[in-house]
């Protein structure tokens, strides 16, 4: 490798040292194989604790157990193809279309006969091996053969098997949950399908692009696909209810004000609210999920136990957010771009300070600028012209000089 720092190297030696490190990559990625295939043959884990080689790799090393699991995969499959191995030992090919090669020629379509795996093998290690193919190419090639030699009764190809699907979402630190799965194609095509046109930039006014990541721009249209699929009310009925995510809080935690807060002599602020499945949640992100929710108090007696339920209050009706569609055309932070139909309708004077819902008080929202107004200074109020004024923090405008809002020219 070259010892020079990377701003001293030329357009040429930049290229150069690239394809250098990635055959480099791949040499280590074939050692680190050999050797783990070396250790299926010894007992090196006894006493360490761990009931397998990707348990152990992952427990001493910050790789994720997937990746772990995939090299370990590897090496299991390469140990049943020699072929393949040799292949990918000598870089013909890369992990994942050894993997690919390797797990078909493990499990072909039953009426194939050794010597048609041998040919299909021969074929398969042919087209992996050119710098254009992909993987995609490689699953192709497979559904070929399989489209020749299977059967119907051989049952679902492996990639279309919705059998093998897994999905896992599960807690982590602060509560937020990681989520991590294996669809089958159709499946897979779907959710991606489904995901694209919510995951799509969203140009703000002025031509300003959209500053979010792809990651987060697909997170946010995940999202979304879970909050529409909850108001459209499609989910069964669970528990004598419908799928709904229930938040506690304490009234005197939820106000304000001080003059509700002294009627409540005797109710304890505890500074967080908790969510069903995730645990303690802050007080600014319950207010904001109380802004356009559902919303049912119960009175506690001194030990926490129920006396009373009261009746539910819905914030926002939907001929009201009809209308703040047409007043505020969608979000009405200065500058956003998002649809009506992707926002939330925010409370200027909180709904549990005594706020009412009337369109006076009701400001469109995106998921981004609502946790903007809940957890920062920011400020909004409406002018005597009906329409969105915002104030920034001190932070970003000492003077706070207010801003007007978006407004669509068909409300003015």
């Amino acid at each position: 490798m070259d010892s020079r720092d990377a701003w001293q190297l030329d357009g040429e030696g930049l290229k150069c040292e690239v394809l250098d490190l990635v055959r480099a990559r791949h040499e280590l990625q074939s050692r680190m194989v050999l050797l783990i295939v070396e250790m299926f043959s010894r007992e090196v884990l006894g006493g360490k604790g761990f009931r397998a080689i990707a348990q152990w790799l992952h427990g001493s090393t910050n790789l994720e157990i997937g990746e772990c699991s995939l090299l370990v995969g590897l090496a299991r499959l390469l140990m049943l193809e020699p072929v393949v191995a040799d292949a990918f030992h000598r870089g013909d090919v890369d992990a994942l279309k050894a993997r690919q090669v390797a797990s078909f020629c493990q499990h072909p379509p039953k009426n194939m006969t050794p010597a048609d795996v041998d040919t299909a093998r021969g074929i398969l290690l042919g087209l992996a091996s050119k710098n254009i193919a992909d993987c995609d190419a490689v699953r192709a090639a497979i559904r070929r053969i399989e489209k020749q030699y299977g059967k119907r009764e051989d049952g679902v190809p492996v990639g279309e098997d919705s059998e093998r699907n897994e999905f896992y979402a599960s807690k982590g630190l602060y509560g937020r949950v990681t989520v991590k799965g294996d669809l089958d194609a159709i499946n897979g095509a779907r959710l991606i399908t489904l995901l694209s046109s919510l995951s799509a930039p969203t140009p703000e006014k002025d031509g300003v692009k959209d500053t979010r990541t792809l990651a987060l721009r697909r997170a946010d249209g995940f999202c979304e696909l879970l909050r529409r699929y909850e108001r459209a009310g499609l989910g069964p009925i669970e528990g004598g209810v419908k799928p709904h995510i229930t938040i506690t809080a304490s009234a005197k935690d939820m106000t304000d004000l001080k003059a509700l807060k002294d009627l409540l002599p005797s109710t304890q602020e505890l500074g967080f609210a908790w969510a069903d499945w995730v645990g303690p949640i802050s007080i600014d992100t319950a207010r904001m999920l109380a802004c356009d929710c559902t919303v049912t108090r119960i009175l506690l007696d001194e030990n926490g136990v129920p006396l009373d339920c009261g009746k539910e209050a819905r914030t926002a009706t939907v001929p009201q957010r009809r209308a703040l569609a047409v007043r505020d055309g969608g979000c009405a932070f200065p500058g956003c771009g998002t649809p009506s139909g992707w926002c939330d309708a925010h409370h200027i004077v909180h709904w549990n300070d005594g706020g009412p819902t009337d369109l006076d008080n009701l400001i469109l929202l995106c998921g981004h600028h609502h946790r903007t107004l809940h957890h920062t200074e920011w400020r909004v109020e409406i002018g005597p012209d009906r329409k969105s004024v915002f104030y920034p923090p001190m932070s970003i405008d000492p003077y706070q000089q207010p801003i007007g809002g978006n407004s669509p020219p068909t409300a003015a």
